[in-house]
């Protein structure tokens, strides 16, 4: 009898307490938000500082030909005006132990980097803006904040932080992709940046709680890649021989739990209303704008002074074949305010070299063919030599050691 007992409590407990855990895993409740991460409260070490920028004199003193009059009045700057912390979904994903990665790392924690790691003179925080949260964007204006006052004298900082965004466009098709854009600010002030960022629409909108979320989301508190039913099985008979445990241990486990709590907060994302002036839309809606002639609209009606850098022509899983540059700027009508800078090279890709031929065209039908086989490339844009790549633009320093670049055309890298 009491057998029976126990096997009937069993089989409604268990399932029921199943049940109740994937509910609390699903929805986020067993995780933790992100916060702003910690910003070492001391600048770099300001002898050292005077060491470098010595170097620097003594190198230009040592130009052949050069005018050191001229030449004393600049210096060379070095910074990064493509940083995403773990705000983003990309970042956020590959820090997670089935990635190996190291875990959360939020805008102070790229701040700490930029300064004493990298050792940048400037950089901005540009984290992806359709999945940043009112929260994360409040948290990332802090962290700018924070990370400026850190710097010391304003007339004489050890590094300069600038906050802004990335608009990231994508399409299945060439003639609908527009690619990605930095979109940077001068000032940090609360009433001196827009109140929300602009994303691309349609990249991030709510779905809404379905089996085939709630599945992916229970599979990645088990460790499996994108909902992987082979991976899953797989894990299941290694489980089942004692290699290894189905769920993680309870640290990497509560990493998984702090992940689904950030995409459900995704899903409460909501679309600002259409056809409002930005100053009168809701503050925690989610702005967006669908092609890059309404960015720069939406842009210049909260007149704020801002730089815009594209990238995201690379061919590759988000760029589709026969995707150029034409449309990235093809929203410009004042390019040499708008965008008079370009990003050659990052992790996605090379884009320093123009090359006059296409590795696919299109026919009358719409088939893709092959046009022909396309010469060895053996010289480089621009002779040895040539003038470098600018910097920033004039806002990069308050000693206005950076310059704007006037040029649409992509540097010379000697």
């Amino acid at each position: 009898m009491r057998l029976r007992r126990f096997l009937l409590f069993a089989l409604f407990i268990v399932p029921c307490i199943g049940m109740v855990w994937a509910y609390l895993a699903i929805y986020g409740y067993l995780g933790a938000r992100q916060g702003m991460g910690e910003i070492t409260q001391q600048r770099r070490d300001a002898q050292a500082e005077v060491a470098r920028q010595q170097r620097q004199r003594e190198s230009i003193a040592n130009i052949p030909g050069a005018n050191p009059a001229r030449l004393s009045e600049k210096q060379i700057l070095f910074g990064d005006l493509h940083v995403h912390s773990t705000y983003s979904f990309d970042a956020y994903n590959v820090s997670l132990p089935m990635y190996q990665g190291e875990g959360s790392h939020p805008p102070g924690d790229a701040c700490d980097f930029a300064r004493y790691c990298s050792g940048l003179d400037f950089w901005s925080i540009n984290d992806h803006a359709e999945a940043l949260t009112p929260r994360h964007w409040s948290l990332t204006k802090e962290a700018v904040r924070q990370c400026n006052a850190v710097a010391g004298d304003p007339a004489n900082p050890d590094m300069v932080t600038f906050l802004g965004w990335e608009w990231t466009q994508t399409a299945q098709v060439a003639a609908q992709h527009y690619g990605h854009k930095n979109v940077i600010f001068r000032d940090t002030g609360e009433g001196d940046v827009p109140a929300r960022p602009i994303a691309a629409s349609g990249i991030t909108q709510p779905q809404g709680m379905s089996l085939y979320v709630a599945k992916l989301r229970l599979m990645l508190v088990a460790g499996v890649r994108d909902g992987d039913n082979e991976a899953f099985v797989e894990k299941v008979r290694s489980w089942l021989r004692g290699d290894e445990a189905l769920i993680p241990d309870a640290g990497e486990r509560q990493r998984y739990y702090d992940f689904d709590r950030y995409l459900e907060d995704q899903e409460h994302l909501l679309a600002c209303p259409e056809g409002l002036p930005v100053r009168g839309l809701p503050r925690d809606c989610q702005e967006s704008a669908a092609t890059p002639s309404q960015l720069f609209a939406k842009l210049d009606e909260w007149g704020f002074p801002h730089l815009t850098i594209p990238h995201g022509n690379s061919w590759g899983f988000y760029t589709p074949p026969l995707s150029s540059w034409d449309k990235q700027l093809a929203g410009d009508s004042d390019p040499e305010r708008q965008e008079p800078l370009i990003e050659i090279f990052s992790g996605h890709g090379n884009a320093e070299q123009y090359k006059p031929w296409r590795a696919v065209a299109v026919d009358a039908n719409g088939n893709s063919y092959c046009p022909g086989r396309p010469p060895i490339s053996r010289r480089r844009v621009g002779a040895p030599g040539s003038s470098s790549a600018s910097a920033a633009w004039e806002w990069a320093n308050p000693l206005k050691n950076a310059s704007a670049a006037r040029s649409r055309r992509a540097p010379n890298i000697s």
